[in-house]
């Protein structure tokens, strides 16, 4: 991977002041690494964020009838899974407030955190907004999302120029194949990868896409880059469309 050696240089160089800007949980669960060792790495570090971006208007395009969803209220996800052909994650869910920069607190081996307050919104069928949801990933210890991580920075495709001149790296391998289910107490919903990619922590906040809150019928799923034993100084970020729903009966 040509690519992977430039971020991966770039890490090497920039870890020591990355993890001074951002989180410093220290895991929780009683699988958890001695307190000798560091604390696990931030999620994103991002500061308190700007009015949310005015979304930048579309052509209108005729789509495909959708599949039919169950109607499913909007609610507090309890279980997660992110699931496709070369691994999966299944986790509990927490909720944690929009305070910034965001850091899931409590178990980070079996549990993500999604942000239920202040950034986003509660998922179901009718959301009027993005759904965030977040997990540790650490090169020191195996957390929540750590094969998602190593997955993501291990399969890296070509470098994308985003608005604002943001440099991502997408994981290409990842879209249409892997999906995220989120249960809830009204329902299952289920959304399909559409976007994935590794973005400099510090950079993050320029991504208008992902800071846009009322983008409907999405989940964003965030975590640390983590690859050969490496904390980067990057963010996995996936983007998830509700493809099918099913209420609780």
């Amino acid at each position: 991977m040509r690519r992977w050696q430039v971020i991966a240089t770039a890490g090497a160089v920039a870890l020591a002041a990355v993890l001074v800007v951002v989180f410093w949980p220290g895991p929780t669960s009683t699988h958890v690494a001695s307190a000798a060792q560091p604390a696990a790495p931030p999620v994103l570090s991002i500061q308190t964020p700007s009015a949310t971006p005015t979304p930048t208007p579309t052509p209108t395009v005729v789509k495909k009838k959708a599949p039919p969803h169950d109607p499913v209220p909007a609610a507090g996800p309890t279980h997660f899974l992110l699931s496709g052909p070369a691994f999966s994650v299944s986790a509990n869910v927490c909720a944690m407030p929009a305070v910034f920069p965001l850091d899931p607190p409590g178990d980070q081996v079996h549990t993500v955190c999604w942000v239920d307050s202040g950034f986003g919104v509660a998922p179901g069928t009718a959301a009027r907004g993005t759904t965030y949801v977040l997990g540790h990933a650490w090169s020191v210890q195996k957390l929540v999302l750590n094969p998602l991580s190593e997955y993501a920075a291990a399969h890296l495709g070509p470098a994308t120029q985003r608005p604002a001149g943001v440099t991502t790296y997408s994981v290409p391998s990842l879209l249409g194949k892997y999906t995220i289910t989120l249960t809830t107490s009204s329902g299952t919903l289920t959304y399909t990868v559409t976007d994935a990619y590794l973005v400099n922590k510090n950079d993050a906040s320029g991504v208008t896409s992902l800071m846009n809150t009322s983008i409907p019928d999405r989940v964003v799923l965030i975590t640390c880059a983590v690859r050969n034993g490496v904390d980067l100084p990057q963010n996995v970020i996936l983007y998830a469309k509700l493809t099918s729903s099913r209420m609780t009966h």
